[in-house]
């Protein structure tokens, strides 16, 4: 949390310093990527039985919904961001949540 007000701090300074600069913060929810080069290797290290164990502790805290976003969708909100030459000041790109069963 401290880190995301910092950086939001930090963007407010800039965007005061540097007004001709056009620049939008996007925050990213869950995704998996894709393949090749574009696939994720953030868990690439990781002891796959302790992130099982901690997996429902972060699903309680909602830090992972269990859906993952797309990678095109992730693209199509990145694109979408560039085609308007950065004039929205911040989004988020998140995925579907999943739909609760009856």
């Amino acid at each position: 949390m401290a880190d995301t007000v910092a950086l939001e701090r930090l963007i407010e300074v800039f965007r005061v310093e540097h007004p001709a600069v056009r620049f939008t913060r996007v925050v990213v929810g869950d995704c998996g990527g894709g393949e090749g080069p574009s696939q994720s290797e953030f868990p690439k290290d990781w002891d796959m039985s302790y992130a099982g164990e901690v997996m429902q502790v972060w699903q309680q805290r909602g830090y992972f919904t269990g859906s993952l976003m797309a990678i095109a969708d992730l693209l199509d909100g990145i694109d979408f961001v560039l085609e308007t030459g950065a004039a929205i000041p911040s989004t988020s790109l998140v995925p579907p949540q999943p739909q609760e069963r009856p």
